[in-house]
């Protein structure tokens, strides 16, 4: 009895000296688990890293969250289009349809109309082979990708303030949530936007 006292008292005090945020996002992690299949689990999720790449062929750059075993689980692109692509929180759909996703940080959100995707028949796509997801082009707005002035710019801002806050980013739709890391990618933002 003694022996489990004293356990439990150094696990607390171990936990007391965690900080607070990966504290609340652990508890969080359980409360909503994550809304994801087993394929994706919680700790697989806020183990991974971000990367920001560029497609040498075609000079594309990506920012792209990756989960422990190399699968993305989130990422923006700019070529043609500029793109969201997210491992999607919510149920999977039989066939392509469309639908929502937002993006929180704790102290903003954007809500993305777009496609909700099934999991992909080609693994080699790199998504994950059983889980749905999400694509999103041009912010919602083509006209203005297209247009690229400064209402584009206002809104591309807008949106890379929300991911660039240093806060933790959750992913939710249809009641179901992940969260991932705050990005710790240097200069990421420069870097994409002087290709875009």
């Amino acid at each position: 009895m003694l022996d489990a006292c004293a356990r439990m008292f150094a696990e607390t005090r171990w936990g007391l000296a965690m900080s607070m945020y990966p504290r609340l996002l652990g508890i969080a992690a359980v409360v909503f688990g994550f809304g994801l299949s087993e394929a994706l689990t919680a700790s697989d999720v806020w183990k991974g890293s971000w990367k920001f790449e560029i497609e040498r062929q075609r000079a594309i750059p990506y920012l792209t969250y990756y989960d422990t075993s190399g699968k993305p689980v989130f990422r923006i692109a700019c070529g043609m289009h500029f793109e969201i692509d997210a491992v999607y929180p919510g149920a999977s759909p039989k066939r392509d349809t469309t639908g929502s996703l937002t993006i929180a940080n704790g102290k903003t959100q954007m809500d993305f109309a777009g496609f909700i995707l099934p999991p992909p028949a080609d693994p080699d796509l790199g998504f994950f082979p059983d889980l749905p997801f999400f694509n999103q082009p041009d912010l919602g707005d083509p006209e203005a990708y297209q247009a690229y002035e400064d209402k584009w710019h206002a809104l591309e801002n807008r949106f890379f303030d929300l991911l660039d806050s240093g806060q933790p980013l959750t992913i939710s739709a249809e009641g179901k949530s992940y969260v991932l890391p705050p990005i710790n990618v240097p200069r990421w933002r420069a870097r994409f936007q002087k290709i875009c």
